[in-house]
Formats: C-alpha cells, structure tokens, sequence
C-alpha cells in the first residue's frame, strides 16, 4: 500500500525545517533523498565522529538512524504537525569504519498518533565497500498543533 502525505508540498516543508537543524549541520548530516514514507540521509565521515579507538560512535550511528527514521514519518504528517521520536531500539551488527555513513529510513505503518519506522545504517569503507551496520526502529509521536 503506498503512503500519502497529508501535506502535498511535504519536500518543501522539510527543506525549510533543515535550515533550522542546527544538530545535522554541526555532525554534517544531510538529505539526500525524501519521498513519501522513505528517506536517505549521509554523513561524510570526518575524525569528530570517531570514538577514542576510531570507530563511528555509536551514537552518531544511533543520531542517523533517528533523523531518517524521523524524516520518514515527517513526510507523511499534515503541514502543521511534528514528529518526535517516543522511542527507538538500535542493533549494531558490524564496527563502524570508513568514510561515509548512509541511513534509509523509512515508515513501516503510518498511524493517527505514531508512526512506526525503522532505518538501516550503512558504512562505506575505505575500499568504497557499503556494508549494513545497523538497524534501528522507532516510534515516531505526532505532535499536533497547539492553539
């Protein structure tokens, strides 16, 4: 079944809200791609995301997974909506280290209150080999409008 943002101009909306992301710039997150439901974001990795023996941290790993996870759902809700996360639960299956993170977030269901998402967490390593690190779900709060 395909997911239909309640908000037709949903990019435009998230182009605007990443001007405000003062925590993706600062970590160098960007998105790359934003559909309805789906998202991919990219870190370029640099030694401030390193842990003291020079892996990823986990949580800049953990970071990615929230802000496409997030996105995904932001997609979907009305133009005067929000999402938080209410929760998310993270699996590391291998170390991460290279030179570039890739997260593809997507929702999962899409519901009046939550949306359910998950996100898988990618690393490109120095022979420009992409292996599946992480993977993440969460749930994603609609926060409505206050009067």
């Amino acid at each position: 079944m395909a997911l239909i943002p309640k908000n037709p101009d949903f990019k435009h909306t998230i182009v605007n809200h990443l001007q405000r992301q003062e925590f993706m710039k600062a970590i160098g997150c960007t998105l790359t791609v934003i559909e309805p439901g789906y998202v991919e974001a990219e870190i370029s990795l640099e030694r401030m995301h390193q842990q003291q023996i020079g892996l990823v941290h986990g949580g800049v790993i953990a970071t990615i997974a929230d802000i496409a996870a997030g996105f995904a759902g932001f997609t979907l809700v009305a133009h005067n909506e929000h999402t938080v996360t209410a929760e998310i639960k993270i699996s590391y299956f291998r170390k991460g280290l290279g030179t570039k993170l890739r997260c593809i977030g997507k929702v999962l269901k899409a519901g009046k209150s939550f949306h359910f998402c998950e996100a898988h967490v990618y690393c490109t390593d120095h022979d420009g080999i992409e292996q599946l690190i992480a993977h993440a779900t969460t749930t994603m709060a609609i926060i409505q409008p206050t009067l």
